[in-house]
C-alpha cells in the first residue's frame, strides 16, 4: 500500500513524497519499502509511483539494484553447500570470508563492472599463489546470478589471468637430498621424544600429507602385508577441526612400509601404552587409538609438526617438504610418474609432472656441477 503526503521543506516551500511497500525481494526475501521525495505536485509524486511499480512488475528487483554482492552470495552458498561436500563448502565460505567479500560485499550486484573484477585479480594474484581458485568460485557464484536473471553478464569471465610468477612457486618448494634427510632424521632422533621423531619418518617414508597423519589409528595398519591405510583426513569445517573422508578418490589409498619404518611404528606400538599411562590415560579398544597424539591421548594441534621444525629443529622446512621428498626421492630410486601419482594420491597428473620437473631441473644442476670440477680447465 503506498502513501502520497505533502510536507514542508526547509526552505519553507511545499513538496509531496511517497512511501510504497514493493513486496518481497525474491533475492534476498526480504520486505522493501522505498521513500522518495521532492516532487512538486501530487500528480508528480502519483506519475513517479506508478513508473516504479510498473518497474518492478516488469523487470523485478533486480533491475532497481536493491541487492548487493553479499546478498547473492548468501542466496548462492544456499543452494552450493547441497551440492558439495562439507570440507569443499567450509573451504569455500572462508574464501569469500577473507578475500572476496572484503572487496565485493558491500557493491550492489548490478554495479560490478569487469574492471573492478580485473583489479581484483590482479591484487589476489600478487598475494596468493592459489589466486586463481579465488576467480573461479567468484565466477560460479556470478554465473549463478545471471542464471537467476539477476545479472545479464558476468564481469568476471572477461578478467584477463596475470601470468604465475613460476620462479617464485620453484623457490618456495623444498626437498632434501637422501644425505640430507639421513641427517635430519638423526638429528630429530637425538633432539625429539620418539613419538615425535617417527611422525617425521613416516611422513618422509610414505609421502603422506600431515593431515592424513594426524588422524591414522592402529587399524588403519596392516602388521601382515606391511601396509598402511589412508581413509580419512583432519580438515578444517565450520572453522573447527575435524576428521572427514578425503576430498578426492585418489587420496584413499593403500601405502606400503620399509622395513625400519614399520619397524619403529612396532616399537612405538610397544611403548605407546607405558607412555599414556604416564599421563593416566589408557589405550583406546579395538584398534582406534590414535598412532599419533597429544599426552592426553586427544588429536595434535593441526601445527604441531610445524612447530617442532621451527622452534625445536631450527629448520625452514615444512611438513610438505618430506611428502616432496618422498616423491623425489622415489623418482631417483627409478619409480614412474603413474606409481608416484598413485602413492602420494596426487588426483592430478600435473602435480606429480611438477615434482618430476624439479628433481629433473636439480639432477640436470648437480650433473653440471660434477662436470666443473671434473673438466676444471
Amino acid at each position: 500500500m503506498a502513501t502520497i503526503k505533502k510536507y514542508l521543506k526547509k526552505d519553507g516551500s511545499t513538496a509531496y513524497m511517497f512511501n510504497a511497500y514493493l513486496g518481497l525481494d525474491p533475492i534476498t526475501g526480504k520486505s522493501k519499502r522505498t521513500t522518495r521525495r521532492g516532487f512538486r505536485t501530487q500528480k508528480e509524486a502519483k506519475l513517479a509511483l506508478s513508473r516504479l511499480e510498473l518497474e518492478i512488475d516488469t523487470n523485478g528487483f533486480s533491475k532497481q539494484n536493491y541487492s548487493t554482492f553479499k546478498d547473492v552470495y548468501e542466496l548462492w552458498y544456499a543452494q552450493y553447500i547441497n551440492t558439495v561436500k562439507p570440507i569443499t563448502a567450509s573451504h569455500t565460505e572462508r574464501m569469500f570470508r577473507l578475500h572476496i567479500l572484503p572487496k565485493f560485499g558491500d557493491i550492489k550486484i548490478t554495479k560490478l563492472s569487469k574492471l573492478a573484477c580485473q583489479k581484483a585479480v590482479n591484487e589476489w594474484s600478487e598475494s596468493f599463489s592459489a589466486f586463481h581458485l579465488l576467480k573461479a568460485i567468484t565466477q560460479k557464484m556470478l554465473n549463478y546470478a545471471v542464471s537467476q536473471d539477476i545479472l545479464t553478464t558476468n564481469p568476471m569471465q572477461y578478467v584477463v589471468m596475470p601470468k604465475k610468477n613460476e620462479t617464485l612457486k620453484e623457490e618456495k618448494t623444498q626437498f632434501l637430498e637422501l644425505s640430507e634427510l639421513k641427517d635430519f632424521l638423526d638429528t630429530a632422533n637425538e633432539k625429539l621424544s620418539f613419538h615425535d621423531y617417527l611422525m617425521f619418518r613416516v611422513l618422509a617414508f610414505t609421502g603422506m600429507r600431515k593431515g592424513e597423519l594426524y588422524v591414522l589409528t592402529w587399524e588403519d595398519v596392516d602388521f601382515v602385508r606391511k601396509t598402511v591405510s589412508v581413509e580419512k583426513t583432519l580438515s578444517v569445517v565450520n572453522q573447527k577441526y575435524t576428521v572427514t573422508k578425503p576430498k578426492t578418490k585418489t587420496s584413499t589409498r593403500k601405502i606400503s612400509l620399509d622395513d625400519k619404518t614399520f619397524s619403529e611404528l612396532i616399537r612405538w606400538k610397544k611403548l605407546q601404552k607405558q607412555e599414556l599411562l604416564k599421563y593416566g590415560f589408557h589405550i583406546e579398544k579395538d584398534n582406534k587409538q590414535l598412532i599419533f597424539h597429544r599426552n592426553n591421548n586427544t588429536l595434535l594441534h593441526p601445527r604441531r609438526l610445524n612447530i617442532l621444525l621451527s622452534s625445536k629443529l631450527k629448520t625452514n622446512l615444512t611438513p610438505h617438504s618430506f611428502r616432496h621428498t618422498h616423491a623425489s626421492l622415489l623418482f631417483e630410486s627409478g619409480s614412474t610418474i603413474k606409481d608416484v601419482q598413485k602413492r602420494l594420491g596426487h588426483n592430478n597428473v600435473t602435480t606429480t609432472m611438477d615434482i618430476y620437473t624439479h628433481v629433473t631441473k636439480t639432477s640436470e644442476r648437480k650433473s653440471i656441477d660434477e662436470l666443473s670440477k671434473y673438466a676444471n680447465f
